[in-house]
């Protein structure tokens, strides 16, 4: 005779673990909500998208410099390549630039933005 496993419950830690996803999700919904309908959440919800982030059609030299892997030349690059091409239209555009391949890129996108 085969004995059925008695269901198991969840330990205090694990419920508090499981109502805070659960209220994370239902904040992300409510802000979801509230940036298409009113107009003055979606301008802050998008002003917030780009914190911490350097654009790289406005930052100098030694701001560059802060991303992970872009060093005094590659810097110097990204300003040359902006002063002869005009500003960048996407982040992809910096691939163009000798020394963003595909992986350093990778590596940095989500840190750069253009504007």
């Amino acid at each position: 005779m085969m004995k059925l496993a008695k269901a198991s419950t969840f330990t205090q830690e694990e419920r508090r673990i499981v109502l805070f996803l659960v209220g994370i999700a239902l904040l992300g919904t409510g802000i979801n909500f509230s940036a298409k309908r009113y107009a003055a959440v979606k301008t802050v919800v998008c002003l917030n998208e780009n914190l911490g982030k350097i654009n790289i059609n406005k930052a100098n030299q030694d701001t560059l410099m802060i991303v992970p892997g872009i060093g005094k030349k590659l810097a110097q690059c990204i300003i040359e390549y902006r002063n002869q091409h005009s500003n960048f239209t996407t982040i992809e555009e910096i691939k163009n630039i000798k020394g963003f391949g595909g992986y350093r890129f990778e590596k940095i996108k989500g840190m750069i933005y253009v504007e």
